[in-house]
């Protein structure tokens, strides 16, 4: 009814058209019932017949979801589209024709993890929130339940069979209590009406409940460790037993108390993940292996032989636990497990990759868990067009995993999603057709458009064909440059002075960053603890002694050797030798970047217009992120071009520059207001543009602004502009994340906020002004580019 209803005849519907569906009498004249009995639990058939009542098309298999799929499907040849999930595509008129279809799953597992710790459309939906952050009103709650559906509805049409997301904890008040919600009779009953929506459709639903992770308002299985295991195994068990009553199928989890530190002694760990498993008995428990490095999991060895006893990584633990766990090897960013990956401390992911392979080997269920957009600064929220290139990530690593010898062979795939505007909703769904389907074209190339043509058959053909091959063209063009770091004439980029392997990539340029990833960043350099995004040269390194020196005395502390010179390099001979580096290295690089996203971006405008209205408007989905991709690359490019030549010396070609790094920022945000009317927010109901790209309050998640208010600002461009045009060396210059809010249970509460504002005012008030303060968090929402200078008795530490 939702979907052909409003077809007559005039349309290709009406009574010449019959659809039928499951075990009905029309169904089972075309379809024999035994031909249905070896089916696999997804498989489906879709199969037509002309009568003299007109055309009847059976779609039959032998579970709901199965027979969800095939409906979809034929939607699909139909001349729908179903890509995101906010804006389906309808014919104008169905495209009818005789069907004998018949697919089965390429993998069993196909999911996708919606991250509500990331403020997204759905987040406050899925925790019991309405739009505003208040729990008091079910009805206005549900206003956003039509969101869901549509949601659940893109999940059957890409064949995907489970869904999870992250439940958050209350957010402690000013007065330092919790609200009372997280584990309450209405959160229960209001989770269960969501569960109730995909159980109808066949899906399984899973919550993803950390051991004791405290970031980011994490609702955890062991809020507060006691130290005595039976008590800690009581409350798992109870809040097990809670997740269970809502009606949840599976559960996830992850280990340590942030991505970066372990928390509980190892073998603790091992033990509650057991007693979760035994708690949830037969159903699944997913486990992230994260990319993380340099955490070890004390007393336990790298089973792998080649290994020869090293210590495990962390990350591995859950190689210990009960056999039945699920491990899920977590790959983050733009990158395939083949490509070079210069980010949480990785050269690349050939670990990762290894210990899949390891866990196959040992017949250990494994489900690979990479990601199609990064948040809250890499790619999605800038925003970047870099939805070919993870489209082809996926491809590549389903490939990749397939080959892997093993006892057992991949359970599947669950992707870690970030959200659907900006073009984005392609690397969805090109994830979930890789994880149903192999190409079966010969070549790379070939296999990454054969993906591209099937999700994009709505297009007529004549824009079809050169759109997917302009499609291959970027992900080919955003694994050199952007990845590799590869000229068009073939030389590699190689590291700045002094920084990380990212530096030698385009990614590390055109990236979002704020005060606390870039004091990361820096940080970095002088740890063994890696940034979670690649590293590059900071714009001020091009006319000062950045990093700070004081930084540098840490590192030779620590390092010794070559570290300890480094500490007595004059700023002189430091920025020279950074300029040299951008010359010959980065700028052609960067030069590279701006003809090649420039000229593909052209492309776009030779693309033949499809006459539908939704048709049209996907493709504006794709050519306007594409464009906003070259305005960023021309934006960089001007600004670093300034940093190195402009800092001593004004000129007219300076002020050209400026003026075009400042042109490029100014179209990019009449682009963004034209995206915005069309993100196709309405089933959200009242308040979902402030939800997605407003400024608010952290409540339910840690961030007080919605995941894409920086692209509804272009704050990362803003900042980048303000940092060259006032020349700032504070690497804290607007932030927009609070290291409290982020880091602590509940957001730290009334005592730890007092402290934080004491300390702000400290190192910050009228009377001086000290770098890094900026790092405790904002105090109102940041306009870079209107931001004043700190004042002129400002104390600047070096």
């Amino acid at each position: 009814q939702r979907w052909l209803r409003s077809y007559d005849a005039a349309r290709g519907g009406g009574a010449k058209l019959t659809v039928a569906l499951g075990s009905v009498p029309e169904v089972k004249e075309i379809i024999s019932p035994s031909e249905l009995q070896h089916f696999e639990h997804d498989e489906f058939e879709i199969r037509s017949k002309m009568t003299d009542q007109g055309l009847i098309v059976a779609c039959a298999g032998t579970t709901t979801r199965a027979i969800g799929y095939a409906f979809f499907e034929l939607l699909r040849r139909f001349g729908f589209g179903f890509l995101h999930p906010l804006k389906p595509i309808s014919p104008e008129s169905l495209i009818l024709s005789q069907l004998d279809v018949h697919e089965k799953p390429r993998w069993k597992f196909r999911g996708t993890h919606y991250h509500t710790q990331h403020p997204l459309e759905l987040t406050n939906l899925l925790n019991g929130y309405d739009a505003t952050g208040s729990t008091a009103d079910r009805q206005r709650w549900a206003l956003a339940f039509p969101a869901w559906e549509d949601f659940l509805d893109w999940m059957l049409a890409q064949k995907q069979s489970y869904v999870e997301w992250m439940l958050l904890g209350d957010r402690k008040t000013e007065d330092g209590k919790s609200e009372d919600f997280e584990l309450s009779d209405e959160r229960r009953e209001r989770l269960k009406q969501l569960l109730a929506a995909a159980h109808a459709r066949g899906l399984e639903v899973g919550a993803d409940v950390p051991l004791t992770l405290r970031q980011q308002h994490a609702l955890s299985l062991l809020a507060e460790p006691s130290g005595d295991a039976g008590t800690d195994a009581q409350e798992i068990r109870a809040r097990v037993q809670w997740l269970l009553s809502c009606g949840f199928d599976h559960l996830g989890t992850e280990l340590g108390t942030t991505e970066f530190t372990k928390g509980l002694a190892a073998q603790d760990l091992v033990h509650l993940l057991n007693v979760t498993q035994d708690a949830i008995g037969d159903r699944k428990l997913l486990v992230k292996n994260h990319c993380s490095t340099n955490q070890h999991a004390d007393h336990y060895k790298d089973p792998r032989p080649d290994r020869k006893g090293e210590a495990l990584n962390f990350n591995y633990l859950t190689y210990y636990a009960d056999p039945k766990v699920v491990s899920m090897p977590h790959t983050v960013q733009a990158y395939s497990l083949k490509d070079p990956a210069p980010t949480y401390g990785n050269r690349d992911f050939s670990d990762l990759s290894d210990w899949s392979k390891y866990l196959l080997e040992a017949g250990r269920p494994m489900v690979f868990y990479p990601e199609t957009a990064y948040w809250v600064n890499y790619d999605i929220s800038v925003p970047l067009f870099l939805a070919p290139k993870y489209a082809a990530d996926r491809l590549e690593d389903a490939d990749t995993l397939d080959a892997m010898p093993g006892k057992v062979p991949v359970l599947g795939q669950l992707n870690f999603e970030s959200g659907w505007q900006w073009g984005y909703w392609l690397a969805n769904s090109a994830q979930a057709l890789v994880s149903w389907q192999t190409p079966q074209a010969a070549t790379p190339r070939d296999r990454l458009s054969e993906v591209f043509h099937r999700l994009l058959s709505f297009l007529p053909s004549e824009t079809l064909a050169p759109l997917s091959e302009l499609l291959v063209d970027y992900a080919d063009a955003q694994r050199r440059l952007l990845v590799r770091g590869v000229r068009k004439d073939g030389t590699q980029t190689v590291a700045a002075p002094g920084a990380g392997l990212g530096s030698a990539t385009g990614m590390a340029y055109i990236q979002g960053s704020e005060g606390l990833s870039d004091l990361a960043s820096l940080l970095s350099r002088y740890t063994s603890h890696g940034a979670p995004q690649p590293d590059r040269l900071h714009f001020n390194e091009l006319w000062s002694d950045a990093p700070l020196q004081s930084l540098r005395i840490v590192r030779a502390a620590a390092q010794r050797g070559e570290a300890v010179l480094d500490v007595f390099m004059t700023n002189e001979r430091a920025v020279f030798s950074r300029y040299q580096w951008y010359k010959e290295h980065l700028r052609p690089l960067l030069s590279d970047m701006n003809e090649t996203f420039a000229a593909l971006s052209q492309r776009f405008t030779a693309l033949p217009q499809p006459r539908g209205l939704a048709s049209r408007e996907a493709l504006q989905d794709l050519a306007v992120p594409a464009e906003m991709l070259s305005l960023r690359c021309q934006q960089v490019l001007a600004l670093y071009d300034y940093a190195a030549h402009c800092m001593k010396n004004s000129s007219a070609w300076c002020n050209d520059t400026l003026a075009n790094s400042r042109a490029a920022l100014d179209t990019a945000r009449s682009l963004v207001a034209g995206r915005e009317a069309n993100y196709g927010l309405a089933n959200l109901g009242p308040g979902a543009e402030e939800l997605v790209f407003g400024w608010g309050k952290p409540v339910p998640t840690a961030y007080a602004f919605g995941y894409l208010w920086a692209a509804h600002t272009l704050f990362y461009w803003q900042r980048d502009q303000a940092i060259v045009e006032k020349r700032i060396l504070d690497p804290c210059f607007a932030t927009i994340n609070n290291p409290v809010e982020l880091g602590l249970q509940g957001g730290g509460g009334k005592v730890v906020r007092y402290l934080q504002e004491l300390v702000r005012w400290f190192l910050s008030n009228r009377m001086w002004h000290v770098d890094l303060s900026g790092c405790l968090g904002p105090e109102k929402e940041p306009s870079p580019l209107e931001s004043p200078l700190p004042s002129a008795s400002a104390v600047v530490v070096e």
